[in-house]
């Protein structure tokens, strides 16, 4: 939750995060850049020593952490960063296709909303490509399906499509750093989205979706195999 505290010099007021949103952005980042072992255990107490902060944010944080499928919780112990398999990509990735395929009928359905949120995360993804920048890269593509699920008017479809996205973030990060030809495959699939909404081109959702799904399990499996 972002709040408001008073700046120490101007007197004005200004947005500062709690430390429960502090403790999981920072956590979140060491996971996504690698600086949290993955084959330990990290306990509450390591944590907050580590960020300064009481055991509570920490506690918090690592819940949410756990429903995102970043980390496994081992209860009255820890947790361990989530390692996951070729299959559990392609089956989440499977139900990730299936769900935004709902969300494309219904948008195309509904009329030609405006597109300039997809656009603008579309043009965000090839500058982070070009400029080697893989933490940008996987910003932008998860802002271009926020911006989809957004468009659709389905909240609860997309509270879980939210986690899927969030859950690969880690790999895509690697993928977009080892592997930017593949990432640039993403970014055609993405243009053909909005291609696809703009042409109300209902006939070709199904499609587009299947082979959107298809090259993203090449690239995370090939990011868990290489």
């Amino acid at each position: 939750m972002i709040n408001l505290e008073t700046h120490p010099e101007t007197g004005h007021l200004r947005p500062y995060i709690s430390k429960g949103d502090y403790v999981y952005r920072s956590l979140k980042q060491k996971i996504v850049n690698g600086h949290l072992e993955r084959n330990k255990i990290h306990t509450i107490v390591e944590i907050a020593e580590n960020l300064g902060v009481s055991r509570t944010p920490v506690g918090e944080a690592v819940k949410i952490l756990a429903s995102q499928n970043f980390i496994i919780l081992t209860p009255g112990v820890g947790f361990k960063i989530k390692e996951l398999s070729i299959a559990d990509i392609h089956e989440t990735l499977l139900i990730t296709g299936a769900l935004e395929e709902v969300m494309l009928r219904k948008i195309v359905k509904d009329g030609t909303p405006p597109t300039e949120k997809l656009k603008e995360a579309l043009k965000k993804s090839r500058e982070a490509v070009e400029n080697h920048t893989p933490n940008l890269y996987t910003e932008a593509s998860a802002n271009f399906h926020r911006a989809l699920f957004e468009m659709s008017g389905l909240p609860r479809v997309t509270e879980i499509l939210n986690e899927n996205v969030l859950a690969h973030e880690i790999f895509y990060i690697e993928g977009a750093n080892r592997f930017p030809h593949l990432i640039n495959q993403l970014i055609v699939d993405h243009a053909g989205i909005v291609s696809l909404i703009e042409n109300r081109e209902y006939n070709r959702i199904t499609e587009t979706i299947d082979l959107h799904v298809e090259n993203c399990v090449r690239i995370l499996s090939k990011v868990i195999k290489d």
